[in-house]
């Protein structure tokens, strides 16, 4: 039996989850988690860090005060650079969801709402508007910009400082859809759960562009599922989102993330067998995937139009439609009852 590869996670739950016993129960035999940032953003991670403090203006978990404390002080690099995992797995979440804050002396902080925002030292900010918000939504190339120019020094650390560490890219996704309790039709997040929206197709193109560039600039390998139709889950254990995917989404990520670790393991031949086999069922998923989307699409199609017929039209339609179904069903029954005095 081989020891549990070291695994350092830089980037949010959309990636810490899948190495959690709640969704994987037995990922501990294969994966050893020593080290995560926590929705920060690669502009943050690689600006001067900030030594300041902070006071929570409102009760806050002693997890989120070490998320706000390990992006404000950077400590994930240091401690990269110690640990020299065997796997560093990325996803750029807070960089599509936040944004960061530009501060008066050029140095950064994740724009992180849910956390930071919660702190008087961002409502010390706020008030002597110490800070430029710089979200991508906003200026996706200026953005894009800044981010790559921070996301090539961060590869030229990891680079130097762990040579053997294997960088894969989690490819990352918003769904604005689930399927609720005890139905089997999909219906918008939002009529779900209220909370802040998103323009998803827009965020999903922006963030395919920060997955794409940095597998295609650095070589480093990828984790893509983002073509297999995953829905949000009314049931996750942190409540349905656009980044809280159905539970089958987190075993395929590790069933992939055993595909790259076998590389190294394994002879050549038998991995790109194995290749082989995990692309036919990612094959199969996104087919089905697409069969998914089109009856969905002509469901939502056929209902739009019925609601445009009106109350009268729309009744009429439906009687017109039971009627051709009786008929349909009788005509049925009278063929087979000639069949069988054949």
């Amino acid at each position: 039996m081989h020891e549990p590869r070291s695994v350092a996670v830089f980037g949010s739950c959309t990636t810490r989850d899948n190495f959690n016993s709640r969704f994987n129960p037995d990922y501990k035999t294969r994966y050893d988690v020593r080290l995560a940032a926590n929705q920060t953003s690669v502009i943050t991670m690689m600006s001067p860090p900030l030594d300041t403090d902070f006071t929570p203006t409102r009760p806050m978990s002693e997890y989120d005060q070490w998320n706000i404390r390990s992006d404000l002080s950077r400590e994930f690099l240091p401690l990269l650079a110690d640990l020299k995992p065997d796997y560093l797995i990325l996803d750029f979440f807070a960089d599509i969801h936040f944004g960061v804050l530009r501060l008066e002396d050029g140095r950064y902080l994740t724009n992180n709402r849910w956390k930071t925002w919660r702190t008087d030292l961002y409502q010390r900010l706020k008030e002597t508007n110490g800070f430029e918000r710089v979200r991508i939504f906003d200026d996706p190339d200026d953005y894009f910009t800044l981010w790559a120019e921070a996301l090539e020094r961060f590869a030229a650390f990891v680079a130097e400082h762990c040579p053997d560490t294997k960088v894969v890219v989690h490819c990352g996704f918003n769904t604005d859809e689930l399927v609720p309790p005890g139905t089997t039709r999909p219906v918008p997040l939002r009529a779900f759960k209220k909370g802040s929206r998103i323009d998803v197709p827009v965020a999903n193109r922006l963030w395919a562009r920060l997955d794409d560039h940095a597998v295609s600039t650095y070589g480093w390998d990828a984790i893509d599922l983002r073509d297999e139709g995953y829905l949000t889950d009314a049931d996750h254990p942190w409540g349905p989102f656009y980044v809280h995917y159905t539970m089958d989404y987190y075993h395929r990520f590790l069933a992939e993330l055993d595909v790259i670790d076998l590389r190294d393991r394994v002879d050549p031949e038998v991995h790109e067998r194995i290749r082989e086999i995990a692309a036919s069922g990612h094959e199969h998923a996104v087919a089905y995937a697409r069969q998914w989307a089109e009856t969905t699409r002509t469901q939502e199609e056929r209902i739009s139009e019925l609601e445009g017929l009106g109350v009268l039209r729309s009744v009429k339609f439906a009687l017109g439609q039971r009627v051709r179904q009786a008929r349909a069903r009788k005509k049925d029954s009278k063929t087979d009852a000639a069949k069988e005095r054949r």
